[in-house]
């Protein structure tokens, strides 16, 4: 997706991986969360499946301190993705692996829970 040192906290990458097994794109979200670790989600709201931006690009909170859906407005954590506040509250977001090979970041299939 981009090179480690290009990602800034505060931002969030998105990137397209391919289509899941029923043909359903499948979006990634990069950031930097709290502790400053390299985290990836599937962009898929938990409550309805739509992104979280809905297409606006908007994915932070005002305060950067949560990822959140801009349909229904449900906050999740950086840390682990999982929604504090919506009605998706008490699921998380499909946690994605990143690996670093040379400096650069690659997301690929879904990660084991943290």
């Amino acid at each position: 997706m981009c090179r480690r040192e290009e990602l800034r906290e505060g931002e969030v990458r998105t990137t397209q991986l391919g289509l899941d097994a029923d043909g359903i794109p499948i979006a990634a979200l990069l950031l930097i969360d709290a502790n400053g670790d390299v985290v990836a989600y599937r962009n898929l709201c938990r409550h309805l499946p739509v992104p979280l931006d809905g297409g606006t690009g908007q994915l932070l909170s005002e305060d950067g301190a949560h990822l959140i859906c801009g349909t229904h407005g449900a906050m999740y954590r950086l840390l682990d993705g999982y929604c504090v506040d919506g009605p998706c509250e008490g699921l998380s977001l499909e946690a994605l692996h990143v690996r670093e090979d040379g400096g650069e970041l690659y997301v690929s299939d879904l990660a084991e829970p943290r």
